[in-house]
């Protein structure tokens, strides 16, 4: 059977399903933790410097309070989805939102920064629970006419964590509330998981696989492989790449590798694999998966690049610099409503144009530092800045139903865990390459650069950062353009 064969097939299936009358509803409570998640994660950004201070931290210690987050997160998420299919998506969705919030209340109340790092990085292993869900749940209770408006909407809802988290932060760590201080970043999840959880028992249950076993073995493969390549990668760039981060990376690519191995021959022996990974062979799924990986490639590194150019260089302070994101996440926002529709018109014609419009503000940008590297908020930047966030929303929020379109129904959370893990990936492979890039173009350290030394190590990285965008459109080239 041809791939458009039987991505018709899955898509003709999902239309005869019967649809229950409250997904609506459910759409509305099931995206509450994900915009949860995203206002968390940029919160925590504006108050780590009062937390390092508060607290006695290393700057170390306060880099692990954030990357433990993400460490959890992404080592959890391929299991987690498929614990969904196994055991059912709104239960895992349940047991993940409590947590979370359990976790936020204690990272709250404790003054001890190995316990908040160790408490980041179990609630780096509840959202893990919650993100697959929210995703397996989107394809699998929607229509396939209905899904542009739904993944419209989850798009639009990660653009306003993006675009107004940091504002959001920075705010309630000024307000002081009852003198707790950055501590209201973590308590300000607590009411908002509390309402989240007394909505969920009128969730309807999401289908899932019954009377099968999870893989033990690809698990602990799994886990132990992503440890050790996510950790290097997020603290390597820190410390100046030591030998162990080089040690950890070899050993992540042997175990990994097994992983794979094991994978394919449980496959081929009808035995339940954790992840099948004969889902490759549709080509809609492995050329969407790479481009998404080199556009998450490309955005995650421009954040940051940008982030250290308006704080090291222009020495903006938190809130400042996040009224200069403020454009790129409304664009962003914006976009992300329509863009999935848009494409079902138009095709994927509409996605390319977004990875141009970032590869093109990318390099628009680096002759707009030329002209003047000082005065950063100009109006033609932060038209710049909004394209940039529109284009990103045009090719990011419908390539996620795209690429999961093709996975069977029983195998969304999987997949959903499949996708969102190599996105994670691609935000620390992203960081660690790019960091180097902009260390090496610096040429000082960031506290004896020069702004000259700024501009030239900003520049050279956003060049980079704009080739990626223009090597995710050659990707979406080789992607076939399905049935509408």
């Amino acid at each position: 059977m041809s791939e458009r064969s039987s991505t018709t097939l899955i898509t003709d299936r999902q239309e005869e399903q019967p649809v229950d009358p409250r997904r609506w509803y459910a759409l509305a409570v099931i995206l509450l933790p994900t915009l949860l998640i995203s206002l968390n994660t940029y919160m925590i950004q504006v108050a780590l410097p009062s937390m390092q201070n508060n607290l006695n931290a290393s700057f170390s210690e306060a880099q692990l309070i954030v990357t433990g987050f993400s460490l959890g997160l992404a080592v959890a998420l391929i299991v987690s989805g498929k614990l969904g299919d196994l055991y059912g998506r709104k239960r895992m969705l349940i047991i993940g939102v409590c947590g979370f919030t359990v976790m936020a209340a204690l990272c709250g109340l404790t003054s001890d920064p190995s316990l908040l790092i160790a408490l980041r990085i179990v609630q780096g292993l509840t959202a893990a629970l919650i993100q697959p869900q929210v995703l397996s749940m989107l394809q699998v209770n929607f229509l396939p006419k209905e899904k542009a408006l739904a993944f419209g909407i989850y798009g639009a809802l990660i653009g306003i964590g993006f675009a107004f988290g940091f504002i959001l932060g920075g705010t309630i760590v000024n307000w002081n509330l009852l003198d707790l201080g950055w501590r209201t970043v973590f308590f300000f999840n607590v009411p908002f998981g509390i309402l989240v959880l007394l909505l969920m028992p009128f969730l309807p249950e999401s289908r899932a696989r019954q009377a099968q076993s999870i893989d033990g073995i690809g698990t602990i493969l799994l886990v132990i492989g992503l440890v050790l390549l996510v950790y290097p990668l997020s603290e390597g760039q820190q410390q100046g790449w030591p030998y162990w981060t080089w040690v950890c990376l070899g050993l992540s690519i042997a175990i990994l590798s097994a992983f794979v191995w094991v994978e394919i021959r449980k496959a081929k022996q009808d035995a339940s694999p954790l992840v099948d990974l004969s889902i490759f062979r549709h080509r809609s799924f492995s050329v969407g998966m790479t481009a998404a990986v080199v556009i998450y490639l490309s955005m995650f590194s421009f954040f940051f690049i940008l982030s250290y150019y308006l704080q090291f260089g222009l020495h903006y302070n938190v809130q400042s610099t996040s009224f200069v994101f403020l454009p790129l996440g409304i664009g962003y926002c914006l976009s992300s409503l329509v863009s999935t529709r848009i494409v079902r018109r138009w095709g994927i014609i509409v996605m390319k144009l977004g990875t141009l419009a970032m590869g093109g503000c990318s390099l628009l940008l680096m002759g707009s530092l030329y002209m003047d590297a000082i005065h950063f908020l100009h109006v033609q930047n932060i038209l710049l800045l909004w394209i940039y966030g529109l284009g990103l929303g045009m090719v990011t929020t419908p390539l996620v139903n795209i690429v999961l379109s093709v996975v069977p129904a029983q195998d969304a959370g999987a997949g959903s865990g499949l996708f969102t893990t190599s996105m994670y990936l691609a935000n620390s492979l992203g960081v660690a390459l790019i960091g180097m890039l902009f260390s090496f173009s610096l040429k000082h350290s960031l506290i004896e650069a020069k702004l000259s030394d700024y501009v030239r190590a900003f520049s050279t990285s956003l060049s980079a950062t704009g080739g990626l965008a223009f090597a995710a459109f050659i990707c979406l080239c080789l992607m076939r353009e399905r049935n509408k």
